[in-house]
């Protein structure tokens, strides 16, 4: 059985959890880590019997390696996925994609000329809630749509967070979500948010307009003592609230209320898997930089809504 040889680039929080699950799939080897803090990757390569790389010039080199994954702050993200690309390297990079617009495209621009899998990590997609709402969307169970809200809300994590905001580094999940569960992009959009204890955004509200009546909405802070993912729809024929948590999925229409006993499956080890099969069979990855790409775009957007105080229209 052919195996992807993967590097894990950033060892943090979630780059631990990375190298955990490419350590665990038959179909990956977890080849190596590579961090700027020495001594924490040294530990994680020790704890999975895997190399320490010193410089990411030795994993771009190093014909051993098919993929990385980039779990390193945003502002690093865009320098790291071109080196690797140029170098014929496969790429997750963990959301937001990158901090700009213009790295964002520079990424795709460089991905267009290569033979190269390029994936961003949003990890919800493979969530059975979502995949549970993309049918009940399609099917029209409890006809059409009309709303679809999100609340993402939770303590500050200093560990993780570096360089982002609540906007890029918490909705942009649900941006992404509201994109694949509509099939369509938002029109327009207008926040509100502020900073209450943090140099960045820590809380904001984003209303989306998707067209003919389709409306988002996603509210997010880092101000709340207590974690919790939801994700509503309202229907003309009953409401749908789900957890992403805990992966209860709860439908009330005009009979009863019924809940849905879905089996729970880990999102990031389905959004490896995902990965490690894409680039073994060069086919498309479940969530593309085109993706990535549109997803920053409305969170930027969203950004300038809050400064501003106005209306953005968009063009994706």
């Amino acid at each position: 059985m052919k195996k992807l040889n993967v590097v894990v680039i950033g060892t943090g929080s979630w780059g631990k959890n990375h190298a955990r699950v490419f350590n665990e799939l038959e179909s990956s080897n977890l080849t190596g880590v590579y961090d700027i803090d020495i001594s924490r990757a040294q530990g994680l390569a020790k704890q999975y019997n895997t190399k320490f790389f010193s410089t990411l010039e030795e994993i771009f080199q190093s014909e051993e390696v098919d993929a990385v994954t980039i779990a390193s702050p945003t502002s690093t993200h865009a320098e790291i996925a071109l080196k690797a690309i140029e170098n014929g390297k496969h790429v997750l990079i963990e959301k937001p994609m990158t901090s700009t617009m213009e790295e964002a495209e520079r990424i795709i621009d460089a991905e267009k000329g290569s033979n190269v899998v390029v994936s961003v990590g949003f990890i919800e997609r493979f969530n059975p809630i979502v995949s549970r709402s993309d049918l009940l969307i399609e099917k029209k169970e409890l006809g059409n749509l009309v709303l679809i809200s999100a609340r993402r809300l939770g303590p500050y994590w200093p560990e993780r967070l570096k360089d982002v905001d609540v906007i890029r580094d918490v909705s942009i999940h649900d941006i992404d979500i509201f994109r694949h569960l509509i099939a369509k992009d938002p029109v327009s959009l207008y926040a509100r948010g502020g900073k209450l204890r943090h140099a960045y955004l820590d809380y904001a509200e984003i209303l989306l307009d998707f067209g003919e009546g389709l409306t988002g909405f996603i509210e997010a802070n880092y101000l709340t003592p207590h974690k919790l993912r939801k994700l509503m729809l309202t229907c003309e024929k009953g409401i749908v609230e789900a957890d992403y948590i805990s992966q209860e999925y709860l439908i009330e229409d005009h009979e009863w209320v019924k809940q849905h006993k879905i089996p729970w499956k880990e999102p990031l080890k389905a959004e490896m898997v995902n990965f490690v099969d894409s680039c073994l069979e060069s086919k498309r990855p479940e969530v593309s930089s085109i993706d990535g790409l549109k997803a920053l775009k409305i969170a930027l957007a969203s950004i300038e809504s809050v400064s501003t105080r106005k209306v953005i229209d968009l063009d994706l």
